[in-house]
């Protein structure tokens, strides 16, 4: 079977877009490597693999959700939204005005679900593999057995280690997806001078 007839039976390939969302993958990574690690208090490894992990597992079903709903949307969005995709442009018709506020609630929808699916994920990962983060130790008082913090009602270890997570990947999350942003709006500037 020759290239051609491959690729034809595969039918139209966005490999732009699939470039981009790989260089977008990278980029998460890294940036929410980091602050797993700070925040963690993870190994240079252990940090890159859990981010890597929960990134691939958001991004796989933030895909299989928008092939989803895309099935379903009217036939002109779903136009914009492929010729978004494979030109990054969008094409006159009546939805145009209202893409801004739609892709703002989009956005928005985009972030949380993503901080929830990797808040569970970076949970389950933890506790699959045992290697729970480093969390300092509460402060001892002057009487023997109970420290100070135990006497204020202080929260328990396990509400602490989720309150840490918590933090830490919302701030992973945001981090990524404020530098995720200010790249897909270059990469507008570059496409459409």
């Amino acid at each position: 079977m020759s290239p051609t007839d491959v690729l034809a039976d595969l039918g139209l390939i966005p490999l732009k877009a699939v470039v981009f969302q790989s260089m977008l993958l990278l980029v998460a990574i890294a940036l929410e490597a980091m602050v797993l690690r700070q925040h963690l208090r993870l190994g240079y490894q252990t940090s890159v693999q859990y981010a890597a992990t929960i990134n691939l597992l958001s991004t796989s079903l933030g895909w299989i959700a928008f092939l989803s709903l895309e099935a379903v949307l009217p036939t002109a969005l779903r136009q914009q939204i492929m010729s978004y995709v494979l030109f990054s442009r969008f094409f006159e018709n009546p939805w145009l005005e209202a893409l801004p506020v739609m892709m703002v609630m989009a956005a928005i929808v985009v972030f949380f679900a993503t901080y929830w699916v990797k808040l569970q994920s970076l949970s389950a990962l933890v506790a699959l593999l045992g290697k729970a983060p480093v969390l300092e130790a509460p402060a001892l008082s002057d009487r023997p057995g109970r420290s100070r913090s135990a006497r204020r009602g202080a929260p328990s270890a396990a509400r602490s280690r989720t309150a840490t997570y918590t933090v830490a990947v919302l701030q992973a999350n945001a981090l990524s997806f404020t530098v995720i942003v200010v790249l897909l709006f270059l990469q507008l500037q570059v496409v459409l001078p």
